[in-house]
């Protein structure tokens, strides 16, 4: 396979078309690989490893990632109002973080719950 440079110089378009929501999911899995998309999706293509290595820039990334899903969620408050590009970008953040080794924080819903379940009646 010829190295990242090489195929620069010979290069070709490909195109192809995605949702918006697909997009935004590449462009986030490509941020957080520090990859550029091509890079990335050349990289999912030949079914290379991508291995992330967590610094600033990744943090970042992620935690501007999970601003948006936090105020999405924020939003709309029940799972049932869920569209499936927000399930799967929670589900891969999630993922994310605990490959970093990082813990998922308690979500207020489930905090909500857990009280409610603790209540007992007198």
């Amino acid at each position: 396979m010829p190295c990242p440079n090489e195929r620069r110089k010979r290069s070709m378009t490909i195109a192809f078309r995605v949702s918006p929501e697909e997009n935004e999911l590449v462009n986030l899995l490509a941020a957080t690989a520090h990859m550029t998309k091509q890079d990335y999706i050349m990289s999912k293509l030949t079914d290379t490893a991508i291995v992330v290595r967590p610094n600033s820039r990744t943090y970042r990334a992620l935690k501007d990632a999970m601003a948006k899903v936090y105020a999405e969620l924020s939003r709309i408050r029940r799972a049932g109002d869920m569209d499936e590009s927000l399930v799967q970008r929670v589900e891969l953040l999630m993922d994310i973080f605990h490959e970093l080794g990082e813990e998922i924080p308690e979500s207020q819903i489930d905090a909500e719950a857990a009280m409610i379940e603790g209540m007992r009646r007198r």
